[in-house]
């Protein structure tokens, strides 16, 4: 009788139970008014149905997550942008505003009110070429299986560009075939080394600043280094690239630069400090920075010293 008591008050205690619909209302903040237009600027590019992770396009999707989404937003991991503030304005950043997070938490403490009408409705543009339709399209041979299980990792897909002459590359579109299983990719010219620019789900194109381009030497190959995370079930990505080039060369050519650590401090036992400099030989502006830890790397910082 002992045991069966303690199983019946097990089940009871971990058995779920749904949320009372009549928690006390102390906001004006709604779910389908500005709730839902915070989700689908900085969340739905993963957040949806064949994303990354559960989808919450719906109220009824995002009610009962309304903690975890508390949790998360506080202690600033999601939405996913790790750069500290304060430093400059990113293209790609989607950080949450004050206001946005402010909003957020006093709809989550305030009753999670869903508000009356409909949200506006959310358009998945991942499906379309948001540059407009590629001069080029590649197409992985064949596609990269993810297995379950399979950890967090790279895999590398070389494509053969086809050009039989040099080409002047303005920008990119990235399309993985499964959307589930893929949380970056960073795009380089194979046979050069030169960096071409990042995908991630809510970044998903590169676009030169107006008079600058890339050079594509003539049968290039472009490698693509994707971040796969596994899926409940096998998954087959194929992915394609769109390619944008400029009618004439540019102005101006950009290029890669790579800064590899030249020394090492040991600030403690478990706390080494790796340094590195590289002195620019004329004016430079940066477009792009793809920061590379090495295991147990923690942070890294990057400081311009002007001349003066």
């Amino acid at each position: 009788m002992t045991v069966a008591a303690a199983c019946a008050v097990a089940v009871g205690l971990f058995w779920p139970h749904d949320a009372s619909p009549h928690n006390p209302i102390t906001t004006t903040v709604l779910f389908n008014r500005e709730v839902s237009k915070i989700l689908q600027q900085k969340c739905l590019q993963c957040h949806a149905a064949d994303g990354l992770a559960m989808p919450l396009t719906t109220y009824a999707e995002a009610r009962p997550w309304a903690v975890a989404i508390k949790e998360e937003i506080l202690d600033r991991r999601m939405p996913p942008w790790p750069a500290q503030r304060g430093y400059g304005d990113f293209s790609n950043d989607l950080g949450l505003t004050t206001r946005e997070r402010d909003f957020l938490i006093s709809w989550i403490d305030g009753g999670v009110p869903q508000g009356d009408g409909e949200p506006p409705p959310y358009a998945d543009h991942s499906a379309h070429w948001m540059l407009g339709d590629p001069e080029v399209v590649l197409t992985a041979s064949r596609g990269v299986t993810i297995e379950p299980g399979r950890p967090v990792g790279f895999t590398r897909i070389v494509v053969d560009t086809g050009l039989t002459q040099e080409k002047w590359l303005r920008g990119f579109d990235y399309k993985p075939a499964d959307k589930r299983v893929v949380r970056a990719a960073f795009l380089t010219v194979a046979d050069t080394g030169q960096y071409l620019g990042a995908w991630t789900p809510w970044h998903s194109t590169m676009q030169t600043p107006n008079d600058v381009a890339i050079r594509i030497p003539a049968r290039s190959r472009i490698a693509i280094e994707v971040l796969y995370q596994p899926a409940s079930a096998p998954v087959v990505d194929t992915p394609r690239l769109g390619l944008y080039f400029a009618a004439t060369r540019p102005a101006r050519e950009m290029a890669t630069t790579v800064i590899e650590p030249q020394s090492t401090s040991s600030a403690g036992a478990t706390a080494p400090r790796m340094t590195a400099m590289f002195v620019l030989s004329k004016d430079t502006s940066i477009f792009e920075m793809r920061p590379e830890l090495g295991p147990g790397g923690r942070s890294i910082e990057v400081k311009a010293k002007r001349p003066g």
